[in-house]
């Protein structure tokens, strides 16, 4: 596996511009160690961030709030802090302090979530999972631009993969473990539990990882400028919107099926975790590591393949949504959530890659907080909570069915993002061409 690393010095007659691209290949070992660490790093953060859905059930009992209030601990509020903060904290990490910047975020969300297990009412809850959102604004894009940094095109939808992966690895374990915490020790001990191994994950960052030379500091454009040279380019606007919009109904089914499987099958949080909670984790574990090497393989062909992948697994996942919510046997639910988990998580990797492909080396950070703006802002912003309120409307006519047609109303998104996704091939070639140059 060919690796990237920190740039030699430009030879005689090479401007360093056209240097940048000239790199020596790094010890292998390094590199991979590298990639363990921050993988690593995502589980953490991934166990963290999707906790909530796991324990909503006990927290709404606890608490005596509504689905559309607490819908805010997983929707609206979170994403807000979430995506709006991780573009300026990723122009920072491009300045070259992407390894302290992971770091200090890692060290504020861990601390965060350990807030959440002894918040004393619900307002300080929401204030601590908005904590959790300013943390991890500069986790997701600062580990893709590492990862970036570290491997060269061809590989970097496999590395990315890994990382997505082991991350898919921490919602499993947010749903498998923290569902058994829940049912043995409580909630609060699942997101106490969730806080523990991240200060010691950041000190061993901080302490045995060296910034990228490709991230060094140099005249920086400002974000706005930045910000421009990005969303000029179609492609990468269109594959953030269009997966912004699909997010709405998988952030919506990723909150809320936990609570759906509780309602309407009568289960508790950990046969939720042994059953769904696995059976899901698997799945996301396989799309997220197929979804990597076979974007890989079709790239090599034809590049567009990047945009054709993300949309034709979201409109195979559309139907066998409204399936897994409309059949009214456990067993083939959880039967149908396997394809259905496996065709909504295929795009994630494909579209980590290509958003590095499609920024350059001097955004890579930068492009990945805009695409988890879109994605969160939009996606976990508007899909939990619409998913909430439509619930609540629902309840007076559908009774114990309410969220069920929630869900189903929302997840009907993936078919309109599928289509924007689609629709941004016509110029990709020129615009990977024009990244190649940055």
């Amino acid at each position: 596996m060919e690796t990237t690393t920190p740039i030699a010095p430009p030879r005689a007659g090479v401007s360093p511009a056209h240097a940048r691209h000239h790199v020596a290949p790094p010890r292998r070992a390094t590199a991979l160690y590298i990639l363990v660490l921050l993988a690593l790093v995502s589980l953490l953060g991934y166990y963290d961030r999707f906790l909530i859905a796991i324990v909503t059930q006990a927290i709404k009992s606890d608490m005596h709030v509504s689905d559309a209030r607490i819908s805010l601990l997983s929707g609206l509020g979170f994403a807000a802090v979430y995506s709006l903060l991780a573009v300026p904290i990723a122009r920072l990490s491009d300045g070259g302090r992407r390894v302290r910047v992971l770091s200090l975020s890692l060290t504020v969300w861990s601390a965060m979530t350990a807030l959440c297990g002894v918040a004393p009412s619900f307002g300080v809850l929401l204030l601590a999972r908005l904590g959790v959102g300013v943390g991890e604004a500069g986790g997701n894009p600062t580990i893709h631009a590492l990862v970036s940094d570290t491997f060269e095109r061809r590989w970097r939808g496999t590395a990315l993969s890994v990382v997505v992966v082991v991350g898919g690895c921490g919602y499993m374990a947010a749903s498998f473990i923290g569902g058994w915490i829940v049912d043995h020790w409580g909630w609060r001990m699942a997101f106490i539990a969730g806080a523990a191994p991240g200060p010691l994950l950041a000190l061993l960052l901080w302490l045995t990882v060296k910034e990228p030379h490709a991230a060094a500091p140099r005249a920086q454009e400002s974000l706005w400028r930045a910000t421009r040279v990005l969303l000029a380019r179609r492609a990468f606007l269109l594959l953030c919107l269009g997966v912004a919009v699909c997010s709405v109904g998988s952030f919506a089914v990723l909150s809320w099926v936990p609570a759906f499987l509780m309602r309407h099958y009568h289960l508790t949080a950990a046969r939720v975790g042994a059953t769904y909670g696995l059976t899901m984790g698997l799945a996301t574990i396989a799309a997220l590591l197929f979804g990597g090497v076979l974007v890989d393989l079709l790239a090599r062909r034809d590049m567009r393949w990047s945009l054709r992948l993300p949309a034709l697994s979201f409109a195979l996942a559309s139907p066998l949504t409204l399936a897994f919510l409309y059949t009214d046997s456990l067993d083939i639910a959880l039967a149908i959530s396997l394809p259905m988990t496996f065709f909504a998580g295929l795009s994630t990797s494909p579209s980590y890659a290509l958003i590095q492909s499609l920024a350059g080396s001097r955004y890579r950070a930068t492009a990945s907080a805009l695409f988890l703006l879109f994605t969160y802002l939009i996606g976990m912003g508007v899909g939990p909570s619409l998913a909430g309120v439509l619930s609540d409307l629902f309840a007076a006519s559908a009774g114990p069915d309410a969220l069920r047609h929630a869900l189903a109303v929302v997840s009907l998104t993936y078919i309109a993002g599928a289509l924007l996704i689609a629709s941004g091939s016509r110029t990709l070639l020129r615009e990977l061409a024009m990244a190649e140059h940055d």
